[in-house]
């Protein structure tokens, strides 16, 4: 077979046909950072962030590591944040990720307040400017081979990193749920603002939606309320206005048959195009529930702190070999993926064992292997 670029081999893995190799999506946010021997700190403030700095780190990311799918610039939870009154942790050391402080709805009286300040518009904030300008320098450099996505997080995920800390919005979706309505509602505006954005800057293949409530902070029932119809409406407005599919990154376990009822209607209702679920779902689920049940593609997960992480590399190859060898053959609408994200204190030398692995041992066609 011969060798694909990498929009080649996701749009092998979307229409269920056989890529040259398994892809790799490894959801980097940090680590390319601190892969060039930076902190957070030198490439982002409260209010800017430097994107032709980011851009080399994502750059030099892709050619020494050399994944297939790929984001164009650094991201972290606190786009917006600063501008709704809220203030960043930004790390002094290695391996941290950006984190909120002090977020702008610290108590539900402050809502009234924020308010004020909406709609956000991406635009006016300094961080995601930078961000944007990589996106630029990225797509120029490697967008005719490279697929780089859109990203963002929607419903009641955007609301706790816009507004509100987990703990208390997880509180308040079961006691003033009305309040989260209108929370989701409108931080669902600036993720589709968002998402425009980076198509407009230079995004050129699916969107990625994050969404870390899933099954672990609510009932599948909540999650209906709270995640579903504000999934519908992103999905809805990338296909209308970018003519492109969204893949899902949702946390949770979706064994149970509530749970995977909510997986169903994301896929089903939603019109979820593909999913990436976290380390509580092995190979052999994934392909009976996911691939063969629901009928779109889904990453093979490896948790990203054993062995990735850790290693040694021998330990890693054998572990994406076991991986693909569950999955059998013919093998088809697989990419492999982190749990969450290739962690930010991960080495190189182990983020490119795991793809070099995955390249080799994902290599097609799977049946000439035996």
């Amino acid at each position: 077979m011969k060798t694909m670029t990498k929009k080649e081999r996701l749009a092998a893995v979307d229409s269920f046909q056989e890529p040259d190799v398994m892809p790799v999506f490894p959801r980097i946010m940090a680590q390319a950072i601190y892969a060039k021997g930076w902190k957070l700190s030198d490439i982002t403030t409260q209010t800017d962030m430097d994107g032709e700095k980011v851009a080399d780190a994502i750059l030099t990311s892709l050619k020494e590591v050399d994944y297939d799918l790929a984001f164009g610039t650094y991201t972290d939870h606190g786009f917006g944040v600063p501008v709704l009154g809220g203030v960043l942790e930004i790390p002094e050391k290695f391996g941290v990720s950006v984190s909120i402080k002090k977020p702008p709805v610290e108590k539900r009286e402050d809502w009234s307040e924020v308010k004020k300040k909406l709609p956000l518009d991406p635009l006016k904030d300094g961080r995601c400017r930078g961000a944007l300008e990589s996106i630029k320098i990225v797509s120029k450099e490697v967008g005719d081979h490279t697929p780089i996505f859109a990203s963002y997080y929607t419903g009641i995920t955007a609301a706790n990193i816009l507004f509100r800390k987990l703990e208390d919005l997880t509180i308040d979706a079961m006691e003033v749920p009305e309040l989260v309505d209108e929370m989701c509602r409108v931080a669902t505006e600036f993720c589709k603002d968002w998402i425009r954005a980076q198509y407009e800057a230079g995004c050129n293949s699916f969107c990625y939606l994050g969404d870390h409530f899933g099954t672990d902070l609510m009932s599948p029932k909540m999650g209906e309320r709270f995640i579903l119809p504000y999934i519908a409406d992103t999905v809805a407005m990338v296909k209308k206005e970018f003519g492109q599919k969204t893949y899902l990154h949702i946390h949770g376990n979706f064994k149970g048959p509530k749970s995977y009822q909510l997986l169903e209607k994301l896929v089903k209702e939603a019109g979820v195009a593909g999913i990436h679920l976290d380390e509580k779902h092995d190979p052999q689920w994934i392909k009976e529930n996911i691939i063969e049940k629901l009928k779109v593609p889904a990453g093979i997960i490896v948790h990203g702190a054993n062995p990735i992480v850790s290693g040694p590399v021998e330990k890693i190859d054998q572990h994406v070999k076991e991986a693909i060898e569950t999955i059998g053959t013919p093998g088809l609408g697989y990419f492999m993926a982190p749990s969450c994200q290739i962690l930010p204190d991960t080495s190189n030398k182990h983020f490119k064992a795991w793809v070099d692995a995955t390249h080799k041992y994902g290599s097609y066609p799977l049946a000439s292997k035996g």
